[in-house]
């Protein structure tokens, strides 16, 4: 076997490599030097295109051990920051802090990580940041903190001019997540290098309760991102401003996915967001969003017939509307057959969500249940190419509870 594989094209190892594991990766490398060769492409996308770190002494030199070396090097894409399993981020460092609580300039960790990431992880232009689930409460000069991590990242961007694809901030656990505000790099967003750097993003999610006070911050990264693909904004508190000033912004009009969750918008506001992107996107969520005033969600489902050539992916779920924020359903929805076998059952035998066919279509309506009695159909999910009849069947199907 050894004999034959190493005589193989890349591109047949690489089909094989596809198959396995890191572990076995590792392995198949060591076979020979040919092996080895021919397969460091698959072998460095499986093992460094993402790397984890929680800031901490130990863990930066482990990224400034893979650094140096420069085949692997050019194959990390990613950086995660999540706190260590012991809670704690950036140990093994002084952060001084100023009187704000914000970090102090000159910091050892942060000149550390900016090498890495403007010198020698050059590749690396994806970010993904962890909140925690609660308040951050700790100031300690030992350690950091969520939001510290999300400045440190943002002021390596602006003075190193990097051009970011994409950057995250995300919570585990659905509205729990925060960031103090008074942490974050308001200051350093405004500069031209960072606009100019920030102007390449992609992506842009920030999938934890964003509060009022950060609305200007989400909403100048917004403004500085013409080429935003992919667009998530989650939110804790409720206020009709933040998506009535998105809704204007002339240079958010080339989305492909958008996720809005916690949300309160108008008829007209959130139809000129949806309809200035209709062109380019394919995915669309909306998550416990409420219409507010006298707008109507069956008017934004036929508003959108006939609009979106490219929308193949729609999820609706626990949407309200009007002034008393009633509760969205589509229960007429359970007039279409079952598609057997695809029910999903919790405890008591709770029926969760089921998928139905609507005639005339060729992919199934995964429909999400609340209560105890199967029919307060809350949710409604679409995978396919057939979404004008999907958006035709909820403009008819909706009701307020």
């Amino acid at each position: 076997m050894s004999l034959i594989l190493p005589t193989l094209a890349i591109e047949l190892l690489e089909l094989v490599a596809s198959f396995l594991s890191p572990t076995d990766l590792c392995s198949l490398r060591l076979v020979c030097r040919d092996l080895s060769r021919k397969v460091l492409n698959s072998f460095g996308d499986a093992n460094f295109a993402t790397l984890q770190t929680d800031l901490s002494q130990r863990s930066l030199q482990w990224l400034q051990n893979i650094s140096e070396c420069e085949h692997l090097a050019i194959y990390v894409k990613r950086l995660i920051i999540q706190e260590s399993p012991g809670g704690t981020i950036g140990q093994g460092f002084d952060w001084p802090r100023q009187s704000s609580g914000c970090l102090a300039k000159k910091l050892e960790g942060a000149d550390i990580l900016r090498k890495l990431l403007s010198r020698q992880l050059r590749n690396c232009r994806s970010f993904l940041i962890h909140s925690y689930d609660e308040y951050e409460l700790r100031l300690e000069s030992n350690c950091l903190v969520p939001s510290d991590a999300v400045s440190l990242i943002l002021s390596i961007i602006a003075e190193a001019g990097l051009a970011p694809r994409s950057f995250t901030i995300c919570s585990s656990r659905l509205a729990n997540g925060r960031l103090d505000t008074l942490r974050l790099p308001i200051s350093p967003c405004k500069t031209p290098r960072f606009i100019e750097a920030w102007s390449q993003i992609e992506e842009f999610e920030l999938d934890y309760g964003v509060t009022s006070d950060q609305f200007d911050w989400v909403l100048l990264l917004i403004s500085s991102a013409p080429r935003l693909r992919k667009l998530s904004l989650y939110f804790f508190e409720v206020d009709i401003s933040v998506l009535q000033r998105l809704s204007v912004l002339h240079g958010l009009n080339k989305l492909e996915k958008l996720q809005l969750k916690y949300a309160t918008t108008t008829l007209n506001d959130i139809t000129s967001i949806l309809l200035r992107n209709c062109d380019s996107l394919h995915s669309l969520s909306l998550q416990y969003v409420n219409l507010d005033g006298e707008g109507q969600w069956s008017t934004v489902f036929k508003n959108m017939e006939n609009q979106f050539p490219h929308l193949q992916n729609l999820v609706l779920f626990w949407l309200k509307q009007g002034n008393d924020h009633g509760r969205v359903i589509f229960s007429q929805f359970l007039q279409y057959p079952v598609v057997p076998g695809l029910e999903v059952r919790g405890p008591q035998n709770r029926l969760k969500d089921d998928s139905r066919w609507i005639e005339s279509m060729e992919d199934v309506v995964t429909l999400r249940y609340w209560g105890t009695t199967g029919k307060m159909v809350v949710g409604v999910e679409y995978h396919g190419k057939e979404i004008d009849h999907v958006l035709s069947a909820l403009a008819n199907t909706v009701e307020t509870n």
